[in-house]
């Protein structure tokens, strides 16, 4: 969790509306999905360093993301477990996708290759 703490809040800023454009158009998951996910990037781009424990961490934000649903009075029912299934699982998305430079750069070497080879087939 204390790598996340380092990434530019930029690329952060990006990554998120990249998210909220993969969930909401290609994935088309429902609301409880997005919004649980959606409160796990909320909570890392505001999170006080260092953050807490990862367990801790989900935890904090359901709390919050409950205290959210009640003040706006939102129609949005999601157990704890479903929350925590969703947090894991965006969290992993994050370390993979967001934190992992190495993976990045591998993504950018796959994509210059392929390109390459299908230019040299064309020719």
């Amino acid at each position: 969790m204390n790598a996340f703490k380092n990434l530019c809040s930029d690329k952060m800023n990006k990554e998120r509306i990249k998210r909220e454009h993969d969930l909401l158009k290609l994935n088309c998951v429902g609301d409880n999905e997005f919004k649980s996910r959606m409160a796990i990037w909320d909570s890392l781009a505001f999170a006080p360093a260092p953050l807490e424990e990862a367990k801790n961490f989900i935890n904090t934000v359901f709390g919050k993301l409950q205290q959210e649903v009640k003040d706006t009075q939102h129609e949005l029912s999601i157990s704890h477990s479903e929350f925590v299934h969703f947090a894991t699982e965006e969290i992993t998305y994050i370390k993979n996708n967001v934190a992992n430079q190495t993976i990045q750069y591998m993504w950018y070497a796959l994509i210059a290759l392929t390109t390459a080879g299908i230019v040299a087939i064309c020719l």
